[in-house]
């Protein structure tokens, strides 16, 4: 071995324990600087029960109640600011709702409108809003396509289907139907283990105000932050929420991936109608005009609140807990995506600005 190649072995190794030393020195200052997690979650409520009379939304009041409950989410105490809290002008902005169960059960409509016109306030151009859910037709039947101004409103069928390289796999086999993006008329095997993500979540928008209406599910139990996130927006979905596991633990992992859940800026769940049976499908005389709007950050809070809400419904009509339908919701806590029990939830009520009763749920 040459003076001068034990010279540069020398330099080398002097080099590598300064880098070393250095990264660990780094990671640690980083570490030492990173927040604490959350100890529990922060939930936006408002509940007033003459929003709704005799199954009519009253928009004036809605609207008031959306931009409280923004604007405290974001600490603001005007709507502009408030928004500009969750997105940027440039971005483009996917507003999911859910339509399955319209006419019955659906986001309503002057909630949407509340958003769109705050965005619009904040700065938003029209043409960068996106208004979709999986199915045009169940769109159509929630009549959101009447919005004024008019936005793009859209169903994943209609805007390309899904992605070709956007794919979740997950270790369970499913079979594949009309619609799906792998399905094919000539071939045998029809199962997969994966699923295309819809299109417009893909690659239409960058970020998403999500807006469930409560109801009921045979698949998950609630259909409300994580399954309306997942569920309509994958093909091959069913293998994911079927007995015995109901979705668990693939709603709370899929939610998890950053091109679902981690373009979920907020959260708005839309209670004024709840429908505590016979969903996520239309399920007429199992409605009730509660009037209530929960806003949060934590989707799996959001699920479990609702949850609590539909079990008062149910026990009081005579149906089962949802209890069975709904254990990914230990298992979302568990993996650390939000918290879903009670004691670690702080529901904060708001008053509506021109509301001067204050009610409690």
């Amino acid at each position: 071995m040459t003076t001068t190649f034990r010279r540069w072995c020398l330099i080398g190794a002097i080099f590598a324990i300064a880098w070393w030393g250095f990264s660990d020195a780094a990671l640690g200052d980083e570490t030492d600087s990173l927040p604490a997690p959350p100890a529990y979650a922060t939930v936006f409520s408002t509940w007033l029960p003459t929003s709704v009379q005799g199954g009519i939304v009253r928009d004036a009041m809605v609207k008031r109640m959306v931009n409280s409950l923004v604007q405290a989410a974001a600490g603001k105490t005007d709507i502009v600011a408030a928004w500009k809290t969750f997105i940027r002008i440039q971005d483009r902005i996917g507003i999911k709702v859910s339509t399955t169960a319209a006419p019955v059960s659906s986001t309503h409509m002057a909630i949407v409108k509340a958003i769109t016109e705050g965005l619009l306030a904040a700065g938003v151009p029209a043409d960068n809003i996106i208004i979709w859910d999986r199915r045009q037709e169940d769109l159509d039947r929630a009549k959101l396509s009447r919005l004024d101004p008019p936005f793009r409103v859209i169903g994943t069928d209609r805007a390309g289907g899904y992605s070709e390289k956007a794919i979740l796999t997950v270790p369970i086999m499913g079979k594949l139907i009309a619609g799906d993006h792998e399905f094919s008329p000539i071939r045998t095997e029809q199962v997969s283990s994966r699923s295309h993500l819809s299109s417009i979540l893909a690659d239409k928008v960058d970020k998403v105000i999500h807006v469930p209406a409560l109801a009921d599910s045979v698949f998950a139990g609630v259909t409300g932050a994580v399954s309306g996130m997942v569920l309509d927006n994958l093909d091959n979905w069913r293998r994911l929420a079927r007995a015995p596991q109901y979705g668990d633990p693939y709603l709370p992992e899929a939610y998890a991936d950053s091109r679902i859940g981690g373009k979920v800026v907020l959260t708005i769940l839309d209670a004024l109608r709840p429908q505590y049976a016979g969903g996520p499908f239309p399920g007429a005389g199992y409605q009730v005009n509660y009037g209530a709007i929960f806003v949060s950050r934590d989707p799996v809070a959001l699920d479990a609140i609702g949850m609590r809400l539909l079990d008062g419904f149910r026990r009081d009509a005579g149906f089962p807990p949802l209890a069975k339908y709904t254990a990914w919701l230990q298992s979302a806590e568990h993996m650390g995506l939000g918290f879903a029990s009670e004691d670690k939830i702080r529901n904060i009520r708001i008053i509506p600005e021109g509301e001067v009763r204050k009610v409690q749920p």
